[in-house]
């Protein structure tokens, strides 16, 4: 195999790999948006250098395409969810607990 086809092989293996974990990301498996974001960045960016002929034609291409759009909304809607749910989560039953053993001592 001539080191070209090796090349873009590699780069569309990297590509799905790159979607396999905005897909995480996207079903909710994977919560952490800074990461996401760098992956997408990447992601982009390659998706500009592969040659659809290697990566099964220009159908696979263009769903491919959909996926940036697909993740940046999801980070417009909560980009940082994760860090917020357990900064209330770590607040409330504490509070909640001690109200709850006052009240069941009386």
């Amino acid at each position: 195999m001539s080191t070209k086809k090796e090349t873009a092989l590699n780069k569309v293996q990297n590509l799905y790999l790159m979607q396999v974990e905005l897909w995480n990301f996207l079903d909710g498996s994977s919560a952490d948006a800074q990461s996401a974001q760098k992956t997408l960045k990447e992601f982009k960016a390659l998706l500009k250098e592969v040659d659809w002929q290697v990566m099964g034609g220009e159908d696979v291409l263009e769903s491919l395409q959909l996926i940036p759009t697909e993740v940046n909304e999801k980070l417009k809607k909560n980009p940082k969810k994760k860090a917020a749910v357990a900064k209330k989560t770590a607040k409330k039953p504490t509070a909640k607990k001690a109200t709850k053993k006052k009240a069941t001592k009386k």
